[in-house]
């Protein structure tokens, strides 16, 4: 086992050499505050990843490891443990709409009902809520501003269309379709807490999720409770053995949002696991029947990226048209994590020189903390966490902090869902979980009011 550590070490070692010289012999620049944010990124992900490495070849070679009596105890309390989390998810919603309309009070006075402010305030232009509204009820269009709608995937927008049929709304569509994912994946995160953790800590799992700062968004109708329900239901289904069915869930994520198709890799994982299992234990021929079923399931999850793809060629005759549009009007593309860092960094010594303060504050900042904190959580973690959280946690860093214009870090990190999970392992003594609670809540408010007042926060 040592030696395949080494072999793995060596091998993700000399990768992000790679990685590194290109950068430095590719870099525009290199403004001293820039190149070492960017340098400290690279340590930070570099050594969560060597640190992860022998929990992940441990885990593979382990046998099958039985839930624990007190798990099995844990299950006859799942009714308490569920009216818990429904009103917890209720409260939170309500709190929420609250302290929003509070803020916009504070920042303009009394300007009209709460059912105007729903009406109104969230449905704001920065946002993708109007894009995926537009797309429910005019589908992909080739003229004009919405024809940009073809960057954004289509499953959300088809359940608000379907959804709409009941409320003849769609903004009251798009809103009960993100809050019904809300609760829905409230529960499964609960219920895959606890295959490996005892109620009390799979609770707090769920309580992680909903008070980190960018948790807000799972109110409004965007792609964020819905893609955190795939990507739960898909680990949860894939640990219960039940590979089909976690493979289309995976394939309905990435048909949601584009790194549900990284789903694959932790499904992956727990696949290899249990076949390797099978091959120390069964006839060959049970083996490669098995092998053959997980290799088919495999195959399914991209399939949801690829039916995304065709759209695109449906639509505008070519399956990479999005990319265009986020290279041309977005100048969008995928580049290095680390010189993202580098970027973020340069904006934010800039505005900070300029004195203007909503964009350090509602978007380079933010950005940046959300990135750092993410890094912070990746290394402590890597020993704790469960090896194909880590593996996911890793490749989905790479791909959503990896944009030349990245605006939205703290919102696509809050979808992460082994980040609760890592929080939770870290905060194992009182005094930590709630010094940290009380930091979350500290910062959804004041984030929270950051977007109500206008700040750009995306």
């Amino acid at each position: 086992m040592e030696k395949v550590n080494r072999s793995i070490s060596v091998i993700f070692t000399a990768i992000m050499l790679a990685a590194g010289v290109y950068w430095a012999t590719h870099a525009s620049s290199w403004t001293f505050m820039g190149t070492a944010a960017a340098v400290a990124c690279y340590g930070l992900f570099t050594a969560a990843g060597l640190r992860a490495i022998p929990a992940f070849t441990g885990y593979i070679a382990a046998g099958r490891v039985q839930q624990s009596a007190r798990l099995e105890a844990a299950a006859d309390l799942r009714r308490q443990a569920w009216t818990k989390i429904l009103v917890w998810v209720l409260l939170s919603r309500v709190l929420l709409l609250i302290a929003a309309y509070a803020f916009l009070i504070i920042k303009n006075g009394y300007t009209g009902s709460l059912d105007d402010y729903l009406n109104q305030a969230w449905h704001v232009t920065g946002i993708d809520a109007p894009s995926y509204l537009g797309i429910a009820e005019n589908w992909y269009v080739t003229e004009g501003d919405p024809r940009f709608h073809i960057v954004f995937l289509p499953f959300f927008p088809v359940l608000i269309k379907v959804v709409h049929f009941f409320t003849n709304n769609y903004l009251a569509a798009g809103y009960t379709v993100a809050n019904l994912c809300t609760v829905a994946f409230a529960l499964v995160a609960y219920e895959l807490a606890a295959l490996d953790m005892d109620r009390k800590d799979a609770l707090r799992v769920v309580k992680y999720m909903f008070i980190f700062p960018a948790a807000f968004f799972f109110l409004l109708p965007m792609t964020e409770s819905l893609f955190l329900l795939l990507s739960l239901l898909s680990i949860y289904l894939v640990r219960q053995k039940k590979w089909l069915f976690a493979c289309l869930c995976a394939a309905l994520a990435g048909f949601t949002r584009s790194p549900g198709v990284l789903l694959a890799v932790p499904i992956a994982v727990e696949l290899w696991r249990d076949l390797a299992e099978t091959y120390k234990s069964a006839h060959k021929k049970v083996f490669k029947r098995k092998l053959a079923a997980a290799a088919g399931c495999l195959a399914i999850v991209p399939l949801g990226l690829l039916a995304y793809l065709y759209i695109n060629y449906a639509v505008h005759g070519n399956a990479l048209q999005f990319s265009i549009y986020q290279r041309e009007h977005w100048f969008q593309r995928q580049y290095l994590f680390f010189d993202t860092v580098r970027y973020q960094m340069e904006y934010a010594v800039g505005k900070f020189k300029e004195g203007d303060s909503r964009s350090l504050f509602g978007l380079w900042l933010p950005n940046l903390l959300a990135i750092f904190t993410t890094l912070y959580v990746m290394l402590r973690s890597a020993k704790k966490l469960h090896p194909s959280y880590t593996a996911y946690m890793i490749v989905y860093f790479v791909f959503v902090t990896g944009p030349t214009w990245l605006l939205s870090a703290p919102r696509y990190l809050a979808a992460a869902f082994p980040l609760a999970f890592a929080v939770v392992l870290l905060t194992k003594s009182k005094a930590k979980d709630v010094a940290i609670t009380v930091l979350c809540v500290a910062g959804s408010l004041l984030y929270l009011a950051m977007f109500v007042w206008g700040y750009p926060i995306y």
